[in-house]
C-alpha cells in the first residue's frame, strides 16, 4: 500500500484516536502534577546525568514528539490495527499514570529556568513532576514500535533503511533531548521503555507472523 493510500484510510476512526490522544493523555498527566497523596521519591543520579549539560535549545527536539505520536496511529492502514494501537497506549498511560501517582518523582529541572520561549512555556505549563518512568519515552518507543508493526504488514514488507533510520534518528534525538532539557533522569527512560514494549506486546497478542491482525 502507497504512503497516500495508508494515510488516507480510516480517516474518521483516525481522528477519534487522535481526540483520545489529546484528552486521555494530557488530562491524568497534568491533573497527577498537582496530587500530592505520597511523598516524593529519589532515584539514582548517573554520571551521565552529570555529564550531560542542560541545554534549553533542546526543548525543539523535546517537543517533536507532538508530531510523532499522532503520526504513528495515521500509518494504520485498517480499522483493527488502530484498535490494537489504542489499547496499547490505554495500557501504557494506565501504567505510567499509577506509579506517577503512587511513586511520584521530580525530574532534574533547574530552579533558575530560562525565561522566554518555547522552554519556558513548556516550564510554565508543566511542574518537575511525573518524571519516573518517562512517558515522553515510553510515547516514543510505542510510536516507533506501532510504525514499524504496521509498516511491516505492508506491500513492501519491511520499511526501508532510509524511513527506519529516520525513525530511530528522530526518536534518539527525542530521547537525548529529555536529559539535555533536564526533565528526566537517564533511568526513566528504560523504565518508560519497557513500560512501552509491554504494551505494546500485549496489543499486538493473536497476531499471526505475517501482520495480519485478529483480535483476541
Amino acid at each position: 500500500m502507497r504512503w497516500r493510500e495508508r494515510m488516507a484510510a480510516e480517516v474518521p476512526a483516525k481522528v477519534a484516536v487522535w481526540l483520545g490522544l489529546a484528552v486521555g493523555i494530557c488530562v491524568p498527566y497534568f491533573a497527577l502534577q498537582r496530587v500530592d497523596a505520597f511523598a516524593r521519591q529519589s532515584v539514582p543520579v548517573t554520571p551521565i546525568d552529570r555529564w550531560v549539560a542542560f541545554e534549553p535549545a533542546w526543548i525543539g527536539a523535546y517537543v517533536s514528539l507532538a508530531l510523532l505520536v499522532p503520526l504513528a496511529p495515521l500509518l494504520a492502514a485498517r480499522r483493527d490495527e488502530l484498535a490494537r494501537y489504542a489499547r496499547g497506549l490505554a495500557l501504557l498511560c494506565a501504567v505510567c499514570f499509577a506509579i506517577f501517582l503512587v511513586f511520584p518523582v521530580l525530574g532534574p529541572r533547574p530552579d533558575a529556568a530560562p525565561t522566554g520561549g518555547l522552554y519556558a512555556w513548556i516550564v510554565s505549563v508543566d511542574r518537575p513532576a511525573n518524571s519516573m518512568p518517562s512517558l515522553h519515552a515510553g510515547l516514543t518507543v510505542y510510536s516507533l514500535l506501532f510504525a514499524g508493526r504496521v509498516l511491516r504488514g505492508g506491500a513492501h514488507r519491511t520499511p526501508s533503511l532510509a524511513v527506519r533510520a529516520a525513525g530511530l534518528g528522530w526518536g534518539a534525538l527525542i530521547l537525548f533531548s529529555t536529559l539535555a532539557t533536564k526533565q528526566h533522569w537517564l533511568v526513566d527512560l528504560p523504565a518508560g521503555a519497557l513500560v512501552a514494549w509491554a504494551a505494546h506486546a500485549s496489543a499486538w497478542r493473536g497476531a499471526d507472523e505475517r501482520g495480519a491482525t485478529r483480535l483476541a
